[in-house]
């Protein structure tokens, strides 16, 4: 081979392995039969790896207290481990009724009819590598000795015209030559002519291509202002798939300019109408992340998210540095940095007590699962703004600990996000992280953990366009998901929304996503304004002549006297449920949260943590009071 330089030919033989150099000096029948010889090494590899077992197997049954034994599950499938996995058994502590299976070889022992299978597959990967690469290399030096047919072709039609050419000119020599003569100089004339009318058209038109892809650049760098690479990716290719440069499917100008569109969607090809937001459904029950550039709409699709998680009974924490209560009405809201790190840490400790109990209570896995959602302990922890975290939050301090030997541990939000990522969907304990990007040195800045993030979190990228008219990002009503231990990822459509949730109160009049939102109708009463300024802002000082008792339910009143009977000063919604009833009717645990949340809605308690409240000081002067 002929190399261009040394440094090419330096590289070329760093990249040539000895084999493949004493493989391409093998004529062709004998690389057919190397090629051969590998595949069938291969294919037997692989046949003898696909057959038998690799490791023993110990078969047992469980003895019933009818003296019977239960070998097989409900699937019909049979109980079955290995040797060293019933060893950890038994020194855990083995149930007496697990019994090795007389009748599966010897004493419930099944030995291994195959124990080098990972060699026989090893043996088939490689065989088949091997022939792969034979023939790549057969595949390479074919594409090169192409080339140089083909140059040879062309080279020998070239002689044989150039020949053709002579014999004609031997021929008229003498007649044509003064006639070649004159040509040739008519034809270096018209050749100098030809040249110039060229390259003047070459300058004119290369100088209008280099200005219009100066203002193409120009265009195109304040359109993706602000735009990271793959978003810049993601605004080309819809560009590219649009109808018309800014309007496409049901789009329209108005609603393209409008506002007050915070998150539009337009009509996709790849999901029908009626599942394009089924997507939602995942990210319930998930540890979700959601990421995108400023004016994607995370914020709106987030609150739609926590809405469909309240509606299907969990209970929410929001954990937002800058939230007020205002816009997180029906959840509980944590803000400041402290705050939340004393909740991160109370999570942890919580998750380590549920596995605990969970060890501890004998239960399966889907046993332990429907008995925490049944005692209304599926908590959701929302976490805003988590880009944040990491520049702001500390470890908290221990009660126990002296300050001058306190040192706040530097990892203490990668532990907290490793937590929530793996351990929480098992213990109903469901994070959603919201972020302007999915790197790890964003996400708590724990690096080296993207195939864990990968592989952990459902992710949801909303993509922002730029508004035509004010050159400012909004969102395109578009996203991609992408599911845990997926690579792909999923076009998907946003809902329509033209108002952000506030309110996620079950009672509460709320709007769905696409509906307009009810305007509430004024009042000129003097003594209703009075009580709704008194209700939404001067919590501190209520009115000398109204109660706030006034404004309950008569079940939340029930349950306000029963409270009050009972001297109590918190209450646990697993501690109530069993002893409250109106009527002879007693309350699910969801009907007494939300009886709890009115009490609290009302400044008559507050919440301790998802399950408990804390009745205020008020309800102690109002039993004396009564008494």
């Amino acid at each position: 081979m002929n190399y261009l330089s040394e440094k090419h030919k330096q590289l070329s033989e760093s990249q040539q392995s000895g084999l493949m150099l004493w493989f391409g000096r093998l004529p062709m029948d004998k690389k057919a039969v190397a090629i051969g010889l590998s595949l069938t090494v291969g294919i037997s590899s692989a046949a003898m790896a696909w057959q038998g077992t690799s490791s023993d197997r110990i078969y047992f049954c469980i003895k019933t207290p009818s003296k019977t034994l239960v070998c097989r599950d409900k699937d019909n499938r049979p109980f079955r481990m290995t040797p060293f996995y019933w060893q950890e058994w038994k020194l855990s502590g083995m149930p007496p009724q697990v019994v090795r299976d007389p009748a599966m070889g010897v004493n419930g022992l099944v030995k291994a009819t195959n124990p080098y299978k990972p060699f026989w597959a090893f043996g088939g990967f490689l065989g088949f590598a091997l022939a792969g690469w034979m023939l790549r290399h057969c595949q390479s030096e074919e594409k090169q000795r192409a080339v140089f047919e083909d140059i040879a072709q062309k080279r020998d039609a070239a002689k044989a015209e150039m020949a053709a050419r002579s014999e004609l000119l031997e021929s008229y020599r003498d007649v044509a030559i003064a006639e070649v003569q004159l040509q040739a100089d008519l034809d270096l004339i018209a050749n100098d002519r030809t040249v110039d009318i060229t390259k003047a058209e070459i300058y004119a038109h290369t100088e209008i291509e280099v200005t219009q892809m100066e203002a193409t650049d120009a265009i195109f760098e304040a359109q993706t202002a602000g735009m990271s690479e793959e978003q810049k990716a993601e605004y080309i290719k819809q560009l590219r798939e649009m109808k018309t440069p800014y309007l496409q499917g049901s789009q329209t100008l108005q609603g393209t300019i409008d506002p007050n569109d915070k998150v539009t969607g337009a009509d996709s090809q790849a999901i029908a109408p009626t599942d394009k937001y089924r997507w939602i459904k995942n990210t319930i029950g998930y540890p979700t992340l959601i990421f995108g550039g400023m004016g994607a709409g995370k914020s709106w699709t987030t609150r739609e998210i926590i809405w469909k998680k309240v509606q299907a009974g969990w209970n929410i924490v929001a954990l937002d540095p800058h939230g007020t209560q205002v816009e997180w009405r029906g959840v509980r809201l944590i803000t400041g940095y402290k705050e939340i790190a004393e909740f991160m840490q109370w999570y942890m400790d919580e998750m380590r007590q549920r596995y605990e109990d969970y060890r501890k209570s004998g239960m399966t896995e889907e046993q332990w699962t429907e008995r925490l959602r049944n005692s209304g302990k599926m908590l959701s922890v929302i976490c805003e703004e988590f880009t944040t975290w990491t520049d702001n939050i500390i470890e908290p301090m221990p009660d126990d600990c002296e300050d001058e030997k306190w040192k706040p541990d530097p990892d203490f939000i990668g532990k907290w996000f490793r937590c929530a990522m793996t351990e929480s969907r098992k213990q109903l304990m469901i994070p959603l992280f919201v972020a302007h990007d999915r790197t790890m040195e964003i996400l708590a800045k724990a690096k080296g953990l993207s195939k864990l993030r990968d592989a952990a979190l459902l992710e949801v990228e909303l993509i922002a366009t730029i508004d035509p008219i004010t050159t400012e990002a909004k969102a395109s009503g578009r996203g991609r998901i992408k599911l845990p231990g997926h690579g792909q990822w999923i076009d998907i459509e946003l809902p329509k929304l033209d108002h952000k949730r506030i309110d996620f109160r079950l009672d509460s009049p709320v709007p769905q996503a696409g509906e307009s939102p009810t305007q509430p109708q004024l009042s000129t009463d003097h003594k209703t304004a009075e009580r709704i300024w008194q209700l939404e802002f001067n919590l501190e000082k209520p009115p000398a002549d109204s109660s706030p008792t006034q404004s309950l339910t008569p079940i939340a009143q029930s349950l306000l006297q029963f409270l009050q009977r009972t001297s109590r000063t918190s209450a646990v919604i697993q501690e109530i449920q069993p002893n409250f009833k109106v009527k002879g009717q007693r309350f699910s645990s969801e009907e007494l949260k939300r009886l709890f949340n009115e009490l609290v809605e009302n400044s008559l308690a507050v919440w301790l943590d998802a399950n408990t409240i804390e009745i205020s000081d008020f309800q102690t002067d109002g039993q004396n009071g009564q008494n």
